[in-house]
């Protein structure tokens, strides 16, 4: 069942539903393999995202928006026009942080799964590599 969504970009707000989950299966393919994962990621800023986006290339930009701002039917809330480019005249890096916001709020839970691992324990993260030359041996001090 989807997921009603309210996103707010440069004093706007935008609402719609989560995707089905079939895209959103979909969306976390394409974060994973196009490395978009840190966009989800909640210390991710509004520049860093819209730079991450602004490197795929527009089929990948043009799924993502089918899958998550036409599949979600997400709308301008102040006119209720649906979202296209071209409510973005001008500013276009804001048409990619929606993007990536509609990602986020479709496949944002994926990060929940880190918080159900263990930590690992403290001696393996303490233990240092040790440094061997190209023969095998330890490296000179």
């Amino acid at each position: 069942m989807a997921r009603r969504i309210e996103i707010q970009i440069d004093n706007e707000t935008y609402v719609g539903d989560t995707a089905p989950a079939r895209d959103q299966v979909e969306m976390l393919n394409i974060a994973s393999r196009y490395n978009l994962l840190p966009i989800v990621r909640d210390d991710m800023g509004d520049m860093g995202a819209v730079a991450v986006v602004a490197t795929l290339d527009m089929p990948l930009i043009e799924r993502l928006k089918k899958l998550g701002v036409a599949g979600g039917s997400v709308i301008r809330s102040s006119d209720r026009v649906p979202v296209s480019e071209n409510l973005f005249q001008d500013e276009p890096h804001l048409f990619l942080l929606l993007i990536a916001k509609v990602l986020k709020e479709n496949i944002g839970p994926f990060w929940q799964l880190s918080k159900k691992e263990p930590n690992p324990e403290p001696e393996a993260t303490d233990k240092k590599p040790e440094l061997t030359g190209s023969s095998g041996g330890h490296a000179r001090e």
